[in-house]
């Protein structure tokens, strides 16, 4: 392009608005939409229930391997003649635990005897892998650890009290009627230790009794060499451990040749502290300051002389007590302190037991230690590591965090120089550590040094040659295109992350990022290299959900006292709020009808009258660009302009201290309602040039982690065009976006479709550097506007000339004349020849640009998956019977069951007993199963007798009768998602074919849906059928109907009906629920197309494809 355009990016969780203005045109605008990297209720990891499946299956082959070689072990000794013996199919006459007693008492057969090994084998307990995991559990009782380790002590207890032979004697003892543990419940649970000293027994009652099958080798081979490791009985595979751990173990960010330190070493802890402690920051007299060396020098130790975390309020009494801060006289800077009328209402909560800092390995150590009787050691290793030698605790920490097996780790501390040696490295296999640093030792012990002096991180990193933010300069490296963060796959098949880049971990972060990039390459493939970069991120883009349904249930509380204020301004002047009424009601209610400055009443009937009072910035929006509600309030409109553009402070004499400053002090301290934050702006005493540029800095730029690493990888990969003078890509925050969209005019309704990320984006753009300096301007005309003769301008030192900014006053600067009607055309009008008539009047489209003008289109990734579950977990009983009917028969729990399903329940006329029972119990209680079947009195079988005597009965068959899906194991499980559905077409009809995952195994379908069917009824499709193309979740569609047609991104397919249903592209609410459109009957359709569409939201035909295998 001959003219060169700023470039702007809204990147959101599943959106990035984009931008591109020229000279006094929009160029092109548009949304790239996409699906959040992780689950839509929970907001766990997409690759979690994978992963986690994974590792089930896993276990289960590690288990059927190991059963496997027992089987074949007790083949090769004579056991057994078959390895099926102990298949389903050929099951015991005596049950395995019955005979497991009995084994204490006779010899048992050679049946018996290989019944009882493969028995105490396959289900050998549990057996903690390290002394530290054991210790773990005990302080998490209400996990599964916790709850494992409370049945372990259980079932040895009662061995212990009553004195049991064995551990099968005790289950059948005390668990007669069920063996095994249900459902998340542990009070069965057995030690292997016990269940191997059981088999061991067995093993030598057998030889007692002349068995000739209860060989020592056979037991050595079985059980091992009593190491608790050898033996198939103990067989595992160990954790990740030592070398292995550390092949998965990342490099520093610094030193690429060091692994990264363990977060539980006092040097990364130190780190932690240090670097809260440098970035804390205190309130006095209205000014924020950090600590000053003597505070430092009281507060650096104080985490360490403490159990536990380490809190604001212990700091603040330290600093306090040291003479070095007045008692009430400072708050913390970042904590959320109550207004008065919050104290008063007793909802306020002391902000200050926040914990500052936590160092909880530090905690553990000293803990273990301490409880070990080696509290001399333990005060020699901390005191050499707070002056400077951390290097044995470092090393105890990385130990601790890499080896994972008891005599590994003993090992690798025994090489260590340690006081009491053999006690403190016993204490120490109490202890495991996890989670590493970014950085290593090797980094940490260069930078520590320089933050203990007070620097902090970023200075400390530039003092030992590092950047703590951007490794690479600025341009260095730089390319037409972004790079990929990825540099290809490890030999597993995971996606490998660019080193030396630090790209965030965070899949959310991540997937959102990468589609930025993505677009930002298609801008520039299409439009060339920009000749600025503008962005702003989602606040929320790195938050776990909860954090975000928390901060949406704030905004949606905001939203109701908003909604209830507006009531009352309603009902107050007989009619609603228009543009900032509402906001000076809010602050007239808010400082209790009067003015902030003046202190003097303010009449509300007078509240809305053009020149009676007006919203101030508390520190002026030309010297600090803060347009947040706590910088404004409402004055008398000559309060305002004899302020100008003066701080309250420079204004009300408060370097004088004079009467005007005592009252207004007076009056802040006291209004309840002001919180801390906006006291601190009305106190404030120091505001000079730094301070002013500071403030500018925070407002404008978005300084977050996510936000820092893509600025600093455009400013090191991205060309810009030549003869740009830009050497910095911005970061701008939400607060100044938002500022600018206020005072253009600008709505944005998030609701009502995806189309406001490119109204976002188009804000982002215009605000560049020059727009800034025109803001600045402007706001000062503004604020001197009608001050004083003599009055001295603080941002120039210059004296005011009223007349000359009173001309700039009313003018607020606008990237040009007609730029909010022309990005709400570019953003509403669909139809291409309205939107080129409409940009004609603007006169700065010429015939060219006006030819390639496109209405807005937004893109989404289409899913093209061919991996997953290959069906839901439950799997349905399908008796002879009922298969020749469709019909599967599913177990539920008796507290689910209700009234209507009395009627489904199985074989009805051999269990009448049972079923009338049910029946009884369900309508003592309204029906309600969790009443009627609670678990302290459970329901028992009647007997023949009609008496509830016979076993416990916790669940119960129901029959339905159709249901369609996969044959897994004689049963039938349902479809997972489906993958894609396949279009066909024959004799002017359309024919979907649905695809699932397990279509991998079994081969591509060949049935089109018929409504109201089973599948083995649909339309076989054969060659007479022409194949048209595969529908994936966003793929676009066009279906032509004789009554009309729809336009937009595929969505799913009914199986039961042949429908589909389909999103508008921006997904408009005004269209559908969500922007869904729902049950659409494509079989008579006139047309179905399939078209492409590019990042860019350009739309092409879809080229012809092959129907293609899900591989």
């Amino acid at each position: 392009m001959g003219n060169g355009y700023t470039l702007g990016l809204d990147i959101g969780i599943a959106s990035v608005g984009w931008c591109l203005l020229g000279h006094e045109r929009i160029l092109d605008l548009g949304v790239r939409a996409f699906d959040k990297a992780e689950t839509a209720k929970e907001g766990d990891p997409l690759n979690l229930i994978r992963r986690q499946a994974r590792l089930a299956r896993h276990r289960l082959a590690q288990r059927a391997w190991r059963l496997k070689r027992l089987t074949r072990v007790l083949k090769q000794h004579g056991l057994i003649d078959d390895k099926r013996f102990f298949l389903p199919d050929n099951p015991a006459r005596i049950s395995p635990w019955r005979l497991r007693v009995e084994g204490l008492d006779r010899l048992l057969s050679r049946d018996e005897w290989a019944r009882v090994i493969f028995h105490v084998c396959k289900h050998r307990g549990f057996h903690w892998v390290s002394r530290a995991e054991e210790k773990q559990a005990e302080g998490d009782a209400k996990g599964e650890g916790g709850r494992v380790k409370q049945g372990l002590l259980g079932t040895r207890k009662l061995m212990e009290e009553k004195r049991y032979r064995s551990a099968a004697e005790m289950v059948l003892a005390e668990f007669s009627e069920v063996q095994r543990n249900k459902q998340g419940e542990y009070s069965k649970a057995l030690s292997r230790i016990v269940l191997g000293d059981e088999l061991k027994t067995l093993f030598a009652c057998q030889r007692r009794f002349g068995s000739t099958f209860a060989t020592v080798e056979l037991e050595t081979t079985v059980l091992g060499h009593g190491d608790c490791k050898s033996g198939l009985f103990w067989q595992q595979k160990p954790a990740l451990s030592g070398g292995d751990l550390l092949s998965m173990l990342g490099k520093c960010t610094f030193e690429n040749s060091e692994y990264r330190a363990p977060k539980a070493s006092f040097t990364a802890e130190r780190h932690v502290w240090l670097t809260r402690l440098n970035n804390l920051r205190i309130v006095c007299d209205g000014r924020t300051r950090p600590l000053d060396e003597a505070e430092r020098a009281v507060a650096l130790p104080l985490p360490y002389q403490q159990a536990g975390d380490f809190t604001y309020k212990q700091l603040g009494s330290a600093l306090v007590k040291a003479g070095l801060l007045p008692k009430d006289g400072f708050k913390f800077a970042g904590l959320s302190y109550p207004s008065e009328a919050q104290k008063t209402e007793g909802k306020g909560k002391d902000p200050e037991g926040a914990t500052l800092v936590k160092l909880p390995a530090w905690q553990e150590l000293r803990s273990v230690l301490k409880k070990a009787g080696l509290e001399t050691e333990w005060e020699g290793l901390a005191g050499a590591a707070c002056d400077g030698r951390p290097e044995t605790l470092d090393q105890i920490a990385r130990i601790l965090s890499v080896y994972k097996d008891d005599e590994e780790a003993r090992a690798e501390l025994n090489k260590l120089t340690l006081p009491s040696h053999d006690q403190m490295v016993e204490a120490l296999l109490d202890i495991r550590f996890g989670k590493f640093h970014a950085l290593s030792l090797k980094a940490l012990y260069k930078i520590v040094p320089l933050m203990e002096q007070g620097l902090r991180y970023d200075e400390a990193c530039a003092a030992a040659g590092y950047h703590h933010s951007q490794l690479h300069k600025a341009g260095e490296g730089r390319s037409k295109l972004l790079p990929p963060f990825y540099s290809g796959r490890s030999p597993d098949g995971r996606m490998r992350l660019v080193e030396d880049a630090d790209v965030p971990r965070n899949p959310v972060v991540l997937r959102a990022l990468n589609q930025a990039r993505k677009v930002v390459n298609a801008i520039v493939r299409r439009y060339g290299s920009p000749m600025t970069v503008n962005i702003e991120m989602a606040r929320d883009l790195s938050r776990p959900l909860d954090e975000r349904n928390k901060i949406k249930k704030e905004q949606e509380d905001y939203q109701a006292r908003n909604e209830r204020d507006k009531a009352l301004f309603a009902e107050e002047f007989g009619q609603p709020p228009r543009g900032g009424e509402f906001e000076k009601f809010r602050l007239y209610r808010e400082q209790l009808g009067k003015c902030a400055y003046s202190q003097m009443a303010i009449e509300l009937e007078r509240l809305l009258e053009p020149g009676y009072v007006e919203i101030d910035h508390a520190l002026p929006y030309s010297r600090s660009f803060d347009d947040s509600k706590n910088n404004k309030v409402l004055a008398l409109a000559k309060e305002n302009r004899n302020k100008g553009n003066l701080t309250p402070y420079e204004y009300l004499g408060g370097t004088e201290n004079s009467p005007r400053w005592q009252q207004f002090v007076a009056f802040v301290e006291s209004t309840k309602a002001y919180r801390l934050a906006k006291r601190s702006r009305l106190l404030r005493k120091e505001f000079g040039p730094k301070e002013a540029d500071e403030f500018k800095e925070r407002n404008l730029n978005d300084t977050r982690y996510i936000c820092r690493f893509f600025k600093s990888y455009v400013e090191r990969h991205l060309e810009l065009a030549e003869g740009s003078e830009a050497k910095r890509c911005v970061v701008l925050s939400g607060q100044t976006t938002a500022f600018l969209r206020a005072r253009w005019g600008i709505n944005k309704i998030r609701s009502e479709s995806d189309r406001h990320h490119a109204l976002d984006a188009a804000v982002v753009a215009a605000c560049t550097h020059g727009m800034v300096k025109r803001l600045a301007d402007h706001s000062r005309a503004r604020e001197l506007a009608q001050v004083r003769e003599g009055f001295v301008d603080q941002a120039t030192g210059e004296i005011v000339n009223p007349a000359m900014y009173l001309k700039l006053k009313h003018h607020f600067p606008e990237p040009w004349p007609h730029f909010r009607h022309e990005l709400d055309a570019r953003l509403k009008i669909e139809d291409p020849a309205t939107l080129r008539d409409e940009m004609a009047r603007f006169g700065t489209y010429d015939g060219g640009a006006l030819e390639q003008l496109r209405p807005l289109f937004v893109s989404r990734a289409v899913q093209r998956r061919n991996g997953g579950a290959a069906h839901k977990d439950t799997i349905y009983g399908q008796s002879e019977a009922l298969r020749s009917k469709g019909g599967v028969t599913q177990k539920v729990p008796l507290s689910s069951l209700t009234m209507k399903d009395l009627d489904k329940l199985i074989d009805p006329h051999r269990n009448a007993k049972l079923y009338g029972a049910i029946r009884e119990r369900l309508e003592a209680h309204d029906g309600k199963g969790e009443k009627a079947f609670p678990t302290n009195d459970p329901l028992r079988k009647p007997g023949r007798d009609g008496n509830p005597s016979g076993p416990v009965v916790r669940t119960v068959t129901v029959v339905i009768d159709k249901l369609s899906g996969i044959p897994v194991r004689g049963g039938i499980a349902k479809n997972d998602s489906m993958l894609r559905v396949d279009v066909f077409a024959k004799d002017g009809k359309f024919h979907l074919v649905p695809v699932y995952v397990h279509h991998r195994v079994t081969g591509l379908p060949n049935r089109a849906i018929v409504q109201g069917r089973e599948e083995d009824s649909w339309t076989e499709i054969d060659h007479s059928f022409a194949w048209c193309f595969s529908l994936y979740p966003n793929d676009l569609v066009r279906i032509t109907l004789k009554a009309g047609g729809h336009f937009g991104y595929y969505a799913s397919t009914d199986r039961s009906t042949g429908a589909i249903s389909i999103w508008a592209h921006d997904r408009d609410q005004t269209i559908g629920k969500d922007g869904l459109i729902r049950s659409i009957g494509v079989k008579t359709a006139l047309n179905v197309e399939k078209f492409h569409v590019d990042l860019l939201g350009n739309i092409y035909p879809s080229p012809a494809e092959p129907r293609r295998g899900v591989a």
